[in-house]
C-alpha cells in the first residue's frame, strides 16, 4: 500500500540528462530527512510537495522513497513562499519584495498571480519590470509542473508522463483531454487498452462516437499485423471491435457500423467491395502489382539458350564443379527471362545456383568477375542483414539488404523510387520469402523497368512476419518463371538436420532419426524443467571451450509463461553471467556480456529490428548511462533512455530467427506452446541449424504440430496479379481473435517489421 509525505526539496543528490530520473533530499513537515527517487521535473526549492510512493531498500544507498506521483501542497508555508520568491530563479526581486508580495496576497499569492498577474498591482514598490519577471517566471516553471501534476490525476505512471511530455510537451494534459487516443499512434507503449482506459477516467462515454471509430482503427491494424493479412471483411472488423470494447451493453452494432462508414467516408479506411483496407497496406498492394505488372510488359533482349549453356560449361570449368539438370535448368530459365523465382528447401543448392548465375551473367556480358563494373549492373540483396552477409560468403560477391539498397530512413522511408530508380540490369533477391507487402511494394517501385529479377526462396518457410503473402501470391500468379529444386545436393544429404526437415515437409516423421545421435537429438523435457534441462546442455557445451557469445542460439515460439522467452533469458543470465557490471530499467537487468536483441528501429544508432549484440561495457558520461554494444562489428554508444528497446536475446523467437543460421540450435517443443506451433513454424526453426539440433519436448506435441498447416492468409495481392479473379484467399473465422500469446502479445512492442 503506498504511503503519502510531505516535505520540501532540500538538494538534488542526482540529475539525469537524458531522462527525468532525479535523486533528491526533501525535508519533511516533521522535519525528518528523506532521500526521493523517481521520474520528475524541477521541482520548486522552498515549496511544499505531497509525495506518493513507497519507501525501497536499496542494496547500495539504503533506504529511498520511491515517487508514484506527486502533488503540490494546498497551501505553503509563509517563509518558505518568500525564500522561494526571493531566489535565483526571479530576478531582481529581493527578500523585502517577497515579504511585501506575501503580506499582501497572502500564502496563496502564486495562484492568484497565474490567475490574474494584476494583482501585484497592489503590492508596495512593485514596478512593471518586475511585475513582468514574477509572472514569466511562474508561467515558464510553473507550467511544465502542473502538466505533471495533470498527468499524475489521470493515473499514469511516471514512466508514461516522462514518455508523454517527451511527445506533447506542456501541450500533454490537453492533447489527451481533447482525444486520449491518439496515444496509440504517438507515444510508444501506449496501445489501445490503456487509452481507453484513460478514456473512460477522463469521461468518456462508452458508447462515444470518437472511442467507436479508434476502436475499429485499432481493431484493424493489430489484427492485419498480427495474422499477416491486408485487409478484413466487415463482419470481421465489426465484431472484432466489438469484442474488443467487451460487449458493453451500451454499445449496438449498428454504432460500429455507422463509425464504419464515417471512417470509409473519412478516407481513414479504404472500403474494396466485402474488403476493408488499412489505407498503407492497400495502396502497397495497388502500388506492388502495378510495378510487377511494368516489369513483366518491357520487353529486353535476353542471350540465346546455347551461349547460356555455353557460359555454365565454362562456369563448371572454372570451378571445377558440375552442375546437376536441374540446377542448369534452373540457371538457364533464370538468365532467359525477365522475371523468375527459384524456390527450395535446405541442401537443394539455391546459393550455387546463385553463384552459377553471377558468374555466367558476367560471362554472357564480357564483364571481369568480380569488378566494379559487374557490382554496377548487378545488385544481390536480402530481407536481413545475416541473409545478406551469408549471400556475400557463398558468392563472394557484393550483397546487401533490401533496406540499405532502398536507402531506407528508419523511418518506413526510401529514398530510391520509381522516380530515382536503382541503376541494375539484373537484381537477386534471397531470402524471399520474408518479403512482406510494405517492403515488396518499395522495392519493386524502386527497380528499372528493364531490370531482369530473380526472387529465390523457400515457400515452406513461414510467410513474412507482417502483412502479405507476397512469395506465396508470386509463385501462384504464373507472372514469374518457376523453379522449384526438389533433389537434395550430394554434400548435403548425409545431414540428418535436412533429413527431418523434409519429414516435417511431408507430415510424417521416422523418430528412429534422433536414435541415431548424429545432428539432431531430442531429450523430453516439461515446461516446468525446461530451464534445468537447458541448463545441463549450456554447461556441456561450455566445457568444449565455446561461448554464449555465439554458435548457440535457443529458439521458442512465445514470450510469455515459465517456458517462454522472457523466463528462459532471465534464467540463463542469473545463471550464467556473473559480471557486476549491470543497469536496471524497469525490472529489467542488463549486464556486460549479455547477449540481446534490438526491438526497434533506430535511425541514429543505425540499428534495425531485430538486430542481435553483445553487451561489451557500461559507464556514464556527463550523467548519462550507456552501454558500448557491438552488433557484429558494429559498435553502437547505446543510451541507457533507449532500453526499452532491447531484450535479452540468449532465446529469441522463431519468427525472428528468419534470415539467419547458427551454428547450433536449441529448440523447445512443449504442450503450452502449442496455439503456436504449426508445420511452416517447426520447419523455420529445424532450418536453422548448420551443425547440430537438439529438441526439447514432447513427442506427441511434434507430431501435433508437424500435422497442423499455417491458416491462409486474407490477401489482395494475387487476385491484382492475375487477369481474372481468382478469389484464393480464404475468408476465415467471423471474428478474429488477438493473439497475445506470440510475436506480439506485448503492447509496447510494435508489430513491424523484423527486416535487418
Amino acid at each position: 500500500m503506498s504511503e503519502v509525505i510531505k516535505g520540501k526539496i532540500v538538494s538534488y543528490i542526482y540529475k539525469s540528462e537524458e531522462s527525468l530520473y532525479k535523486v533528491a533530499k526533501i525535508l519533511t513537515t516533521d522535519n525528518d530527512e528523506v532521500i526521493i527517487v523517481g521520474s520528475f521535473i524541477e521541482l520548486e526549492e522552498g515549496l511544499d510537495y505531497e509525495f506518493v510512493g513507497n519507501y525501497v531498500d536499496h542494496a547500495k544507498y539504503g533506504v529511498q522513497f520511491k515517487i508514484e506521483s506527486y502533488t503540490k501542497s494546498a497551501s505553503f508555508s509563509k517563509d518558505g513562499l518568500i525564500a522561494y520568491l526571493s531566489s535565483d530563479k526571479f530576478y531582481g526581486i529581493g527578500p523585502k519584495l517577497a515579504e511585501n508580495i506575501v503580506a499582501e496576497l497572502g500564502t496563496d499569492c502564486i495562484n492568484l498571480i497565474m490567475e490574474n498577474g494584476d494583482v501585484l498591482d497592489r503590492v508596495r514598490h512593485m514596478t512593471a519590470s518586475k511585475k513582468k519577471v514574477i509572472i514569466e517566471t511562474l508561467k515558464e516553471n510553473y507550467a511544465a509542473e502542473q502538466v505533471f501534476i495533470k498527468l499524475f490525476s489521470f493515473g499514469l505512471t511516471s514512466k508514461m508522463i516522462y514518455r508523454l511530455y517527451e511527445v506533447y510537451g506542456n501541450e500533454a494534459a490537453s492533447r489527451i483531454e481533447e482525444n486520449p487516443y491518439c496515444l496509440i499512434y504517438d507515444v510508444d507503449g501506449f496501445g489501445f487498452k490503456r487509452s481507453d482506459d484513460l478514456a473512460l477516467t477522463l469521461g468518456f462515454k462508452e458508447n462515444d462516437k470518437l472511442r467507436l471509430r479508434e476502436a475499429i482503427k485499432y481493431t484493424l491494424n493489430m489484427v492485419c499485423y498480427q495474422q499477416g493479412y491486408s485487409f478484413l471483411t466487415c463482419k470481421q472488423l465489426i465484431n472484432s471491435s466489438y469484442n474488443l470494447l467487451k460487449n458493453s451493453p451500451l454499445i449496438q452494432i449498428t454504432d460500429l457500423e455507422k463509425a464504419l462508414a464515417t471512417l470509409v467516408e473519412k478516407k481513414l479506411i479504404i472500403q474494396e467491395d466485402d474488403r476493408y483496407f488499412e489505407p498503407t497496406l492497400f495502396n502497397a498492394e495497388i502500388k506492388c502489382a502495378e510495378r510487377i505488372r511494368k516489369l513483366k510488359e518491357k520487353k529486353i533482349s535476353f542471350f540465346n539458350l546455347a551461349k547460356i549453356q555455353e557460359s555454365i560449361k565454362q562456369v563448371e570449368e572454372d570451378l571445377n564443379i558440375s552442375y546437376t539438370d536441374l540446377q542448369k535448368e534452373a540457371i538457364t530459365l533464370a538468365l532467359s527471362n525477365k522475371l523468375a523465382i527459384i524456390t527450395g528447401g535446405p541442401g537443394t543448392g539455391k546459393s550455387t545456383i546463385i553463384n552459377g548465375i553471377i558468374r555466367c551473367y558476367a560471362l554472357l556480358n564480357n564483364i571481369n568477375y568480380p569488378s566494379d563494373e559487374l557490382e554496377y549492373r548487378l545488385l544481390l540483396m536480402a530481407p536481413t542483414g545475416r541473409a545478406s552477409k551469408r549471400m556475400v560468403e557463398v558468392c563472394h560477391f557484393k550483397a546487401s539488404t533490401i533496406h540499405k539498397a532502398l536507402g531506407y530512413n528508419y523511418e518506413n522511408g526510401f529514398s530510391v523510387n520509381e522516380d530515382f530508380p536503382l541503376n541494375c540490369s539484373l537484381a537477386i533477391i534471397d531470402e524471399s520469402s520474408m518479403i512482406d507487402i510494405n517492403l515488396a511494394a518499395a522495392l519493386f517501385k524502386a527497380l528499372p523497368l528493364s531490370c531482369q529479377v530473380i526472387l529465390v526462396g523457400d515457400e515452406n518457410q513461414l510467410p513474412s512476419v507482417s502483412p502479405g503473402n507476397v512469395f506465396h501470391d508470386l509463385i501462384a500468379s504464373n507472372l514469374f518463371t518457376t523453379i522449384r529444386l526438389y533433389q537434395i545436393m550430394r554434400q548435403a544429404s548425409n545431414s540428418n538436420i535436412i533429413k527431418l526437415s523434409n519429414m516435417v515437409f511431408s507430415g510424417r516423421i521416422d523418430f528412429r532419426i534422433f536414435s541415431e545421435k548424429k545432428e539432431v537429438f531430442f531429450y523430453s523435457c516439461e515446461g516446468k524443467n525446461l530451464s534445468n534441462v537447458l541448463t545441463r546442455i549450456i554447461d556441456s557445451y561450455l566445457q568444449t571451450g565455446n561461448t554464449l557469445e555465439n554458435g548457440l542460439q535457443i529458439l521458442i515460439p512465445m514470450y510469455a509463461g515459465v517456458a517462454g522467452i522472457d523466463a528462459v533469458n532471465k534464467a540463463i543470465q542469473e545463471k550464467y553471467n556473473f559480471e557486476t557490471e549491470a543497469i536496471v530499467r524497469d525490472n529489467q537487468i542488463f549486464k556486460k556480456g549479455d547477449k540481446v536483441l534490438q526491438l526497434k528501429n533506430d535511425p541514429e544508432l543505425k540499428l534495425m529490428n531485430g538486430d542481435i549484440g553483445i553487451i561489451k561495457g557500461i559507464t556514464s558520461i556527463n550523467n548519462q548511462d550507456i552501454l558500448f554494444i557491438d552488433f557484429d562489428g558494429w559498435m553502437v554508444k547505446y543510451p541507457a533512455k533507449d532500453l526499452d528497446n532491447l531484450r535479452l536475446a540468449y532465446a529469441i523467437s522463431i519468427h525472428k530467427s528468419q534470415g539467419s543460421e547458427y551454428e547450433n540450435v536449441i529448440l523447445p517443443i512443449l504442450p503450452s506452446y502449442s496455439m503456436m506451433l504449426r508445420k511452416k513454424i517447426i520447419y523455420t526453426a529445424i532450418t536453422r541449424a548448420k551443425n547440430k539440433l537438439i529438441i526439447l519436448g514432447n513427442m506427441e506435441t511434434l507430431k501435433e504440430a508437424i500435422s497442423r498447416l499455417e491458416p491462409l492468409r486474407q490477401t489482395g495481392l494475387l487476385n491484382r496479379l492475375s487477369d481474372t479473379v481468382v478469389h484464393s484467399e480464404k475468408i476465415l473465422d467471423s471474428t478474429i481473435p488477438f493473439d497475445t500469446f506470440g510475436e506480439y502479445g506485448m503492447e509496447d512492442i510494435t508489430p513491424y517489421s523484423f527486416m535487418e
